[in-house]
């Protein structure tokens, strides 16, 4: 049996804030910023200035607008008396609900099993780098960290998010210090150097530059795994509704976007565009330019620490709505308790099992989220809930201009990825 959801926000949900909220805000910077991020000042330092002022006109509303209609597509989806999360379900009926969870669960499974593999050798390479005691026995050390992180999922949504709040607090100050830090080392120059290098670029590629850009842009913004949960838990009774959910994902928002825009510009001032080539080259991340540019010792010491709490609390973030998801897959909808458990048991077994497996034999997953989960992400994020606005009548209230934005950014960007396969 179905029940409406009633989205009715109280009067008084400012007044209201609870512990709760700040733990759900914090969820949401942890999963958006993470190890991606230490990448990004690389990205945006190899390809121009450009790239930094379209991140600053562009990045907070192509990121907010559509998440936020995402949520208010979750929220008005009908609620099921278990309790399991919103992925479009009541949209669809019989095989396409199963196959939309499908396409969810393909979708951001393959993203774990990057943070899972990064993790791992993260941590393999801190024993043997900087405690000096050699090479972690590679099995076993996966076995504990997966084993470790499916025990943290296995303790339910809120105890997730809590952990991964835990986690963010400290990333969070360590972009900022690594920020402060090198505030004495900036230098226009970087800036006005490369502006000179675009002036010589003929107005269509920079056109073309723009264009290609918009990925980088929406993904460096992207927590849209962790929309589900948190509409799960606000559209529960008086947990404030659609109009308290909404304001959480724009609060977060605006942490995000400032601490991001805040690191990579302080990185992108005192670093100079070879070195950010140079890294490029060589796949490193912005720490390991620090520590080889200023000589901070500090930074080298944390680096490890950061990259590794950055990738541990993405994986719960993601992994969080794709065992749920997974778990609905295994276990028919009329199911009593005890099935639901036992399915619950064989969607970790499964997923675990599967996850260790890639992380033991360090498989090389990224092409695989570059050309097929990337465009996945786009079309979930952008098409997906615009589709259902213009075709389903019980979301008509959210169609017009924000609606047809979001559509327009999910072309583009999907029109940029396919471009960039060719």
């Amino acid at each position: 049996m179905t029940t409406q959801i009633d989205v009715a926000t109280p009067p008084d949900t400012r007044a209201s804030w609870t512990l709760k909220d700040a733990i759900w805000i914090l969820g949401l910077y942890g999963t958006t910023v993470g190890a991606g991020t230490l990448f990004l000042p690389v990205e945006v330092g190899t390809r121009g200035p450009l790239v930094l002022i379209l991140m600053l006109v562009l990045g907070l509303p192509l990121a907010l607008i559509p998440h936020v209609l995402l949520c208010r597509v979750y929220m008005r989806e009908s609620q099921v008396d278990n309790g399991t999360l919103p992925i479009f379900g009541s949209f669809f009926s019989g095989r396409g609900e199963r196959a939309i969870m499908l396409f969810y669960c393909v979708t951001f499974f393959p993203v774990t099993l990057v943070y899972g593999i990064s993790l791992v050798n993260a941590l393999n390479d801190y024993f043997s780098t900087h405690l000096h005691l050699g090479m972690m026995n590679r099995g076993l050390l996966s076995f504990i960290v997966i084993a470790g992180l499916y025990a943290v999922l296995n303790k339910g949504r809120d105890r997730v998010v809590g952990t991964m709040s835990a986690l963010a607090l400290p990333f969070a100050c360590a972009i900022l210090f690594i920020a402060l830090i090198q505030i004495p080392l900036w230098d226009f120059s970087h800036l006005t150097r490369a502006f000179h290098r675009s002036n010589d670029m003929p107005l269509a590629e920079s056109f073309k530059n723009i264009w290609l850009t918009l990925p980088l842009i929406t993904f460096s913004f992207c927590c849209a795994p962790l929309i589900s949960p948190l509409a799960s838990y606000y559209r529960e009774k008086q947990n404030g509704g659609e109009q308290k959910a909404v304001r959480m994902i724009r609060l977060a928002y605006v942490a995000i976007f400032f601490s991001i825009i805040f690191f990579v510009l302080s990185c992108v001032l005192s670093i100079s565009h070879e070195t950010f080539v140079s890294a490029k080259a060589h796949n490193l991340n912005v720490l390991s330019v620090i520590g080889g540019d200023g000589g901070y010792r500090a930074v080298y010491f944390v680096a490890p620490f950061i990259a590794i709490i950055g990738m541990m609390k993405s994986f719960l973030g993601v992994s969080l709505s794709v065992v749920e998801t997974f778990t609905r897959l295994l276990t028919p909808r009329e199911s009593t308790p005890v099935a639901r458990k036992r399915g619950k048991w064989l969607a970790f077994l499964v997923m675990s099992g599967i996850t260790f497996g890639v992380v033991y034999a360090d498989l090389d997953v990224i092409t695989l989220i570059e050309t097929i989960c990337g465009p996945l992400i786009a079309i979930l994020l952008f098409l997906i809930p615009t589709w259902l606005i213009y075709t389903r009548q019980e979301l008509r209230a959210l169609r017009g201009f924000t609606a047809a934005i979001v559509v327009f950014s999910g072309l583009a960007t999907l029109s940029a990825l396919f471009y960039a396969m060719v």
